[in-house]
């Protein structure tokens, strides 16, 4: 019997290896998955007590079923993908996830182990920033409210000598500080001239739910108190704002540009989740700053979501730019898009 196995398993690996004669899209020691134009191929070991599943970005990790071979030892599942997607993977099985063992690519997770990447054949890798020579400093800055509020503020200033002009907010302060290295991003993008000099705030987060809810304190914090501090420290902070959300931190953040009495120039919405039953709540009035949405064609289910925040935007007159990329809601593509979303916000 364990001479039979090993015979099936070696005829399953020349049959992988062997599509690549019929025009196979494989990496250098990729068994899995095959790509043929927009047309994708998964295969995963398993048996018919624990079959596996794949979970993705392409199918908003719900997992989907893979046909069994004849002898259930082998499964496959077939999707199709847009030829610039890149998406990230892994293989479920009954009590664990793992990598795809036919696939070296591998990017890290925000939380938990790394995931198996896949990139279509039209995927282009965006070019890197340009190397600052001079960076800017990143201070705490202490802060409790008036009502006992206390919470974590970063504060970027550029290197000298850019004097800021503007002054950029950003929620969910920790992750664009750490995972997703905004800090270098601004070194680069304002010393060579793609964006202003900068302030730029970072907000920690204490309840992510709590905090991003329409109406909650934090943009009373925020408006009230935050922007005035940050307004009497640094100067040139007052002549023009953006504020920045991410995934839900996009509730807070359009809350806090339409629901204001300070003036924002720019919104930046970075993989909304914003649903549907809020718009009525998040209305813009006349004067609105200009949006800026940025998300993926596989953000599913909430990319929906945001075409839909787009065409009501736009409806009720406000003026919005909408990007929508092949990819997921994960880091890598967060930090593919944070560039072009800092450089448009003050063109």
């Amino acid at each position: 019997m364990g001479t039979m196995a090993n015979v099936g398993r070696f005829l399953r690996t020349l049959a992988l290896f062997g599509a690549v004669a019929f025009g196979f899209g494989l990496l250098p020691n990729q068994a899995s998955p095959l790509v043929r134009g927009g047309n994708v191929t998964f295969i995963a070991d398993g048996n018919p007590a624990d079959p596996p599943r794949i979970v993705g970005d392409f199918n908003g990790w719900e997992g989907g079923r893979m046909t069994p071979s004849a002898d259930g030892r082998t499964y496959t599942l077939q999707v199709a993908l847009e030829p610039a997607a890149r998406i990230e993977y892994l293989v479920a099985y009954r009590d664990r996830f793992v990598l795809d063992p036919g696939n070296p690519l591998t990017v890290p997770a925000p939380a938990g182990p790394p995931r198996s990447e896949l990139r279509m054949p039209d995927y282009v890798s965006p070019p890197p920033l340009a190397e600052a020579r001079a960076h800017g400093s990143v201070d705490d800055l202490p802060f409790v409210s008036r009502t006992g509020d206390r919470r974590r503020l970063r504060v970027y200033t550029p290197a000298s000598p850019f004097r800021a002009a503007v002054t950029v907010y950003m929620y969910d302060g920790d992750i664009f500080v750490g995972p997703l290295g905004v800090p270098s991003m601004l070194d680069s993008l304002i010393e060579h001239a793609h964006m202003p000099p900068a302030v730029v705030v970072f907000i920690d987060a204490v309840d992510r739910h709590d905090d991003f809810e329409p109406g909650a304190a934090l943009r009373a914090i925020l408006l009230d108190e935050i922007v005035p501090e940050i307004e009497r420290r640094y100067a040139g902070a007052r002549a023009h704002r953006a504020m920045i959300g991410l995934s839900r931190s996009t509730v807070g953040a359009l809350d806090a540009c339409v629901r204001t009495p300070v003036a924002f120039d720019a919104c930046a919405l970075v993989a909304p989740a914003v649903p549907r039953r809020l718009f009525d709540r998040l209305a813009p009035p006349s004067g609105a700053p200009k949006f800026i949405i940025e998300t993926g064609t596989y953000d599913i289910p909430l990319v929906d979501d945001a075409r839909a925040l787009r065409d009501e935007l736009m409806q009720r007159g406000a003026s919005v730019e909408y990007h929508e990329s092949p990819e997921g809601h994960n880091h890598t593509a967060f930090r593919a898009r944070l560039p072009s979303v800092l450089m448009t916000l003050f063109p």
